[in-house]
């Protein structure tokens, strides 16, 4: 089922380069004409808009790991085929890479002559490498980002910590300083409130 949709999606793309548009609207109405199930349409439109979409961004990928070959020298078959595969292996690492490269492989000789089954398998094989290895530099950079701040909500959480416990014993210091204050005050009121002796009218001779 997935062959005959990436078959399709291949067909659509290379329609697309011809007309020298993106829009969808003309593989829509490819892939409508089309007698076969609604869910190998359903994919092979997926593919291929998704192909559209990312254009640039696959055909960087293909520049940099095509050795001895230009991608606008390619046959506009065996380009869309890269193109195709290398949106499979961005885009869908749920799949198994080496399906998606056999997959390419197998549109290749479905396609075009034998010569270009080698390049092909060559190309995809350093791209998944090139996809693979920023993958693994991206989840070590995000483990070390989620580390940072980690270790940051742990020292600010120690340092809010630090700030309570002082507060509380300002706090309590402050209440002990009040009560002693109180009850000096409170002693000073009742010494003054007691009634002093009178003097003797008679004084010691």
């Amino acid at each position: 089922m997935r062959h005959q949709a990436r078959s399709y999606a291949l067909q659509a793309l290379y329609q697309a380069e011809l007309l020298q548009s993106k829009a969808m609207k003309h593989a829509d109405r490819f892939l409508e004409q089309l007698e076969t199930s609604p869910e190998i349409k359903e994919f092979a439109r997926e593919l291929v808009a998704g192909t559209l979409q990312h254009r640039k961004h696959l055909d960087r990928y293909l520049r940099r790991n095509l050795e001895h070959w230009k991608l606008n020298r390619l046959s506009t078959t065996v380009r869309n085929i890269l193109r195709l595969a290398t949106y499979e292996l961005y885009h869908h690492p749920e799949l198994s890479h080496s399906v998606v490269i056999d997959e390419a492989v197998e549109l290749c000789k479905d396609f075009v002559d034998d010569t270009s089954h080698g390049l092909t398998n060559r190309v995809l094989q350093r791209v998944y490498d090139q996809i693979t290895e920023e993958r693994k530099t991206k989840a070590t950079a995000k483990k070390e980002e989620t580390l940072k701040e980690e270790t940051l909500k742990e020292e600010t959480l120690k340092e809010e910590t630090l700030k309570e416990e002082t507060l509380k014993e300002e706090t309590l210091k402050e209440e002990t300083l009040k009560e002693e204050t109180l009850k000096e005050e409170t002693l000073k009121e009742e010494t003054d409130k007691k009634p002093r002796e009178p003097e003797s009218k008679y004084k010691r001779r």
